[in-house]
């Protein structure tokens, strides 16, 4: 199976640095231009079946991606609740919150946020969900739009990287990320963080181009 993972495009909470975990915030208009262009991206690209997160940035992500193909949503891969940080910037954190922030960020697999969700019970579900996909899509290439969280999670586990680590993996905005998986053999990771259709590709116009 192909797994080609991506990160939800911008929201407003997210361009402002803001942790969002369970808010159910909805792309922005820059969020829907980048998914405009992973759908360019993905134009003639064989896709069997599309997959997403249950919250709205995912969702229309998906939806605007892949308009021919209808999305199933699967709440396990939604990002991890983060309890008292959601809605906050590092800075609004540390201030607030600097001793279980800090210990957090050190420490997520041990350390569970007030009101949040334990590391242990977002990396079961998450991983859960995976089998599940790749049980049900053997010898298929799929799509999966998610969060952060979760793809850096499916990516450590791929890597075989430690969990405790897992925040080392970059993942912007609406970047795509391939894992092949074989029944017999480990997933080879083939694209992480991939960025490049987000890029302006225009030529320079002639009239101003100049030789040094």
């Amino acid at each position: 199976m192909i797994l080609t993972l991506i990160r939800h495009g911008q929201t407003d909470l997210g361009s402002q640095g803001k942790y969002c975990g369970f808010l159910d915030v909805p792309l922005n208009d820059v969020g829907k231009n980048q998914s405009e262009k992973l759908a360019e991206r993905f134009e003639g690209t064989a896709i069997d079946s599309v997959y997403s997160s249950d919250l709205k940035r995912a969702h229309q992500t998906a939806q605007i991606a892949f308009k021919d193909k209808s999305t199933v949503k699967r709440p396990c891969f939604r990002e991890m609740g983060l309890g008292i940080l959601e809605g906050l910037s590092y800075q609004e954190a540390m201030g607030q919150y600097p001793d279980v922030y800090t210990a957090w960020v050190n420490d997520p697999q041990s350390v569970v946020l007030p009101q949040g969700e334990h590391f242990k019970d977002f990396s079961a579900r998450v991983l859960q969900g995976l089998e599940e996909l790749l049980v049900q899509n053997e010898g298929k290439s799929i799509a999966l739009v998610s969060h952060g969280g979760p793809i850096r999670l499916i990516l450590s586990k791929a890597l075989d990287y430690s969990f405790k680590d897992f925040w080392s993996l970059s993942q912007e905005n609406a970047a795509v990320n391939i894992i092949e998986y074989h029944s017999s053999q480990k997933p080879k990771v083939i694209t992480v963080n991939d960025t490049e259709h987000l890029k302006c590709h225009c030529e320079e116009p002639k009239a101003t181009r100049q030789s040094f």
